[in-house]
């Protein structure tokens, strides 16, 4: 672990978290994958060879990560200012976390990079050198059961991934992977899975855990509600 403390920079646009239901409409309702306990989600990168290894596995590590990191809560502007919270670079180390709680369903820990062409996964990450005509670096998009509240697929796609550095990709696909696990976005304006998210502190929450548990507990929500 290390402990971070730096000033606030610019920060990441991301597009809209959208479900569809199995005929193609958007719906407004809370989702989670419904897995078996101990199985796996494939994840498939789609066009990796526009980026050159190391921004490919910039994107990986962002899920695959177990490592966390210590920030100071004055940096973000929480409270109480003197204390340090942890934060993880990976969604594999922020499930396992949140893993360690009872939920009614299995909390996706799992995360099986797929890396053969035309093997397509559970959760797609579409690289484009395209530019969204909105601004937003990604969108994420599930496919899901509305009636059962039961994510089939996600898409995830990255534009213009081609002038983006290693920290930016990395921490585009964290929020989006976010997204593709079932949570929407942030009510707290320093949280990862804000909109628009600062890229300083692009890493995983204790608020974005506890968001995670209550949805993987059936409590019918996927909001990230996050209080200093």
């Amino acid at each position: 672990q290390s402990f971070v403390m730096q000033s606030p920079s610019t920060g990441l646009i991301t597009g809209k978290y959208l479900i569809q239901n199995l005929k193609g409409d958007v719906v407004d309702t809370w989702v989670a994958w419904y897995l078996a306990e101990g199985e796996p989600l494939h994840v498939s990168i789609v066009n990796s060879e526009l980026l050159p290894k190391d921004k490919v596995d910039a994107i990986k590590s962002a899920i695959t990560s177990e490592e966390s990191i210590e920030i100071q809560n004055q940096v973000l502007g929480k409270n109480p200012p003197e204390l340090t919270a942890t934060y993880y670079k990976g969604w594999t180390g922020a499930m396992k976390k949140a893993g360690e709680k009872d939920t009614a369903f299995y909390i996706p820990r799992d995360f099986e990079i797929i890396d053969t062409e035309g093997r397509a996964g559970d959760i797609m990450i579409v690289l484009s050198t395209l530019h969204d005509s909105n601004g937003a670096l990604a969108f994420t998009r599930s496919i899901a059961d509305s009636e059962e509240h039961q994510i089939l697929k996600s898409f995830i796609t990255i534009f213009n991934v081609e002038n983006m550095d290693n920290d930016q990709i990395s921490a585009i696909t964290r929020h989006e992977f976010g997204h593709a696990l079932g949570l929407a976005h942030s009510s707290a304006t320093e949280d990862l899975m804000y909109e628009k998210f600062r890229t300083d502190y692009p890493f995983i929450s204790q608020c974005d855990i506890d968001a995670m548990i209550s949805l993987y507990d059936d409590k019918k929500t996927n909001q990230v509600i996050c209080q200093n």
